[in-house]
């Protein structure tokens, strides 16, 4: 995402919890539907990423809200993954950051151009793993439609070394690119494809038309810009915590437990509002 000079540094928006009545009232009477990021978002950043498990009081608190809206959690991570971590039946799941789409009734998609993808990205995982694989704190996971290179345990010595190995790799693999996030490098397709596009995708999908509905963002980390900036002009976009840009959000939340506060809080005022 390319910086807007209406675009905020994340410290300075407003607290969402302490903006429930605005935020309602900007829905001008449309049906919310939620997409939420998962690590970061939902769950505090870990040294391991299986260890990121979805809190029961979050599981409880979304599955209550997809009684009520449509919700989905667009990751990325695998959606095979993040749908076994977050364990909530009845919601939608997209994973490696909207290549991978599952939900109810039926609903399934993995986008066309991803399949292509596969060759390249299984020589890049060969490659990286004799690159790095003898680094302590340095762990490659390989996701179907991605490679992510995690150095949050690595000794800040080597970093430059882990960067320079994801660049050659990337040199030699002309149909992938190069993401980031916190303490993360991330291997994708060099397609033109991301989380706000897997937003639009599902809302035309779901035939959630903008006159009667509203899409609701909230998501942590550079990744999550592209839906951020799809819902900017008509839509809510949350940013949780905050990162080294600018952010197309309008509201902030401070971490995780404030991200489950605020569900809990939406919950129980959807209900309101429906009796």
């Amino acid at each position: 995402m390319k910086d807007d000079q209406m675009n905020k540094r994340p410290e300075e928006l407003p607290n969402a919890l302490a903006q429930m009545d605005k935020i309602l009232e900007s829905t001008s009477g449309r049906q919310i539907c939620l997409f939420l990021d998962y690590d970061g978002t939902l769950t505090p950043i870990v040294s391991n990423p299986d260890e990121a498990l979805l809190s029961e009081k979050a599981r409880e608190v979304i599955g209550k809200l997809s009684e009520r809206i449509t919700v989905a959690i667009i990751s990325g991570r695998d959606r095979k993954d993040v749908s076994a971590k977050a364990g909530i039946p009845n919601i939608i799941y997209a994973g490696s950051h909207g290549f991978d789409i599952s939900g109810p009734d039926g609903l399934e998609m993995a986008h066309a151009s991803g399949e292509t993808i596969i060759p390249a990205l299984d020589l890049a995982e060969k490659q990286l793993r004799e690159k790095l694989g003898s680094i302590e704190g340095v762990q490659v996971e390989r996701k179907k439609y991605a490679i992510a290179v995690h150095f949050r345990n690595a000794r800040d010595h080597v970093l430059p070394h882990i960067r320079e190995a994801v660049s050659e790799v990337l040199n030699s693999q002309k149909e992938l690119k190069k993401g980031s996030g916190k303490k993360i490098l991330e291997l994708k397709p060099e397609i033109d494809w991301h989380k706000g596009k897997a937003l639009i995708w599902l809302m035309k999908k779901l035939q959630l038309d903008r006159d009667k509905y509203i899409p609701v963002f909230i998501g942590d980390d550079v990744t999550d810009e592209d839906a951020l900036s799809v819902v900017k002009e008509d839509g809510v976009g949350i940013i949780t915590g905050s990162h080294d840009q600018t952010t197309a959000a309008s509201y902030r939340l401070e971490d995780p437990d404030q991200v489950i506060a605020f569900l809990e809080q939406l919950k129980d005022r959807l209900l309101t509002l429906r009796d």
